[in-house]
């Protein structure tokens, strides 16, 4: 199984859409995470996940196929590769671990979900991420229902 977090920074003052954060991804295989790295992996958190979310909705309506994510303002890569119901993640130390895709996709929603419980109260309402992050994981979530 491959498990996500996210994380926002903290110490930043108010709440912005640019703020930096990290994310870090556990399989079998290993980790790959953005905070602890030499140079710094910070990720711009809010968008970040956003086009997370933006490109699995792709590997979800397919059966196969593959991208790499690179985090926002980062060097953080990840890549996804899915063949039939699997789901095979990679960073740049190797494979990170390899999931049946429907629990793939589940955890990459909550994970989302709970960062967005956690930070997303914060983010001014006038914010311009603050709708490209809502609607971004609206359309996941719709994805996996269909």
């Amino acid at each position: 199984m491959i498990h996500f977090k996210f994380s926002r920074r903290p110490n930043q003052g108010d709440p912005s859409g640019f703020d930096l954060g990290d994310i870090v991804v556990t399989g079998e295989g290993g980790i790959s995470a953005s905070v602890g790295q030499s140079p710094d992996q910070g990720v711009m958190i809010y968008l970040s996940i956003a086009l997370l979310l933006d490109q699995m909705t792709t590997l979800v309506r397919s059966s196969g196929g593959s991208f790499e994510f690179v985090g926002a303002d980062s060097s953080l890569v990840l890549t996804f590769r899915r063949k039939g119901n699997i789901v095979e993640t990679s960073g740049r130390g190797g494979t990170i671990g390899v999931a049946d895709s429907s629990e793939f996709f589940e955890e990459v929603l909550r994970a989302a979900e709970e960062f967005a419980a956690n930070e997303f109260s914060g983010l001014p309402e006038s914010d311009a991420v603050r709708e490209d992050f809502s609607t971004s994981l609206l359309q996941f979530r719709e994805c996996l229902t269909r």
